[in-house]
């Protein structure tokens, strides 16, 4: 049958644009719009590997893999390599398990207007019926994960270690599911703190514009703004389990804090 470019792309797409919005869910990660629409454009561009030769299940897999780190790279940013090998796997498993669901459906079914080759994926269909069927599948996984998902505890408690130049602290901190907040370039993991540990903390450096950000937070007025300082590192202790975090940023609260001295996301603590 004829492949064309154009419909492969578009499809491709859309069907990215949900993957990755799946991997997404199942990360507790919400990526930004503007990201999201270019990593499945990008996914889109990839597609064209169906006009090359078909290769073996091993170079598939190993193309399946890099394309999962470059799309995640683009829709949830590098973030620390733990963090980006786990988005990186869920990735991986969320497109193998839809290709292989299509090709057991072109094997059993052999529909029309259908085509795979490369591991990738060619619907000759109208993209309205796309976009419907592509959206009932979102809106399925998400339900299944809100009904099988283990809720995480209100606040933990945990220690935060933080470094920068040769001055380091030990805070008493809590994993709370308040501090929602992420880097908008997905780079760096963001801390909720109070002015004074920041000051005992970068003392002079405070001053040097090289560590100081505005950081974008939403509360219960409306979005304003923190101001950030980004330190050398951070070490959290939790659950007998240490993480660490290059280059993180303290954001100063707007008030003060209740019971510790820095809030965790506890999606870094995954």
């Amino acid at each position: 049958m004829v492949v064309y470019a154009d419909i492969l792309i578009i499809v491709n797409f859309v069907v990215d644009y949900f993957l990755i919005s799946i991997a997404a869910h199942f990360l507790n990660k919400k990526p930004r719009l503007w990201r999201l629409l270019l990593s499945a454009g990008t996914g889109g561009i990839f597609s064209l590997y169906i006009f090359l030769p078909e290769s073996n299940v091993l170079f598939q897999t190993v193309i399946q893999i890099f394309m999962s780190m470059v799309l995640c790279l683009i829709a949830l940013g590098f973030g620390n390599i733990k963090s980006f090998l786990k988005s990186t796997a869920v990735l991986f498993i969320v497109n193998f398990a839809y290709s292989g669901a299509m090709i057991a459906v072109w094997l059993i079914f052999k529909p029309h207007g259908m085509a795979i080759n490369n591991s990738v994926v060619y619907f000759d269909i109208s993209p309205l019926f796309l976009i419907i069927f592509s959206v009932i599948g979102y809106f399925a996984v998400v339900l299944l994960r809100k009904i099988f998902k283990k809720p995480f505890a209100d606040s933990t408690y945990c220690t935060v270690s933080v470094f920068c130049g040769d001055k380091s602290l030990m805070l008493t901190g809590i994993a709370d599911t308040g501090n929602s907040i992420s880097d908008v370039f997905g780079t760096s993991e963001i801390f909720i703190t109070e002015k004074g540990a920041v000051d005992a903390l970068l003392g002079e450096q405070i001053n040097n514009p090289a560590r100081f950000r505005k950081i974008p937070c939403i509360t219960v007025t409306g979005e304003k703004l923190l101001d950030g300082y980004r330190i050398d590192y951070a070490e959290v202790g939790f659950n007998s389990k240490k993480y660490g975090f290059k280059n993180p940023v303290l954001a100063v609260s707007l008030a003060p804090l209740i019971d510790s001295q820095i809030i965790v996301n506890p999606e870094s603590l995954n």
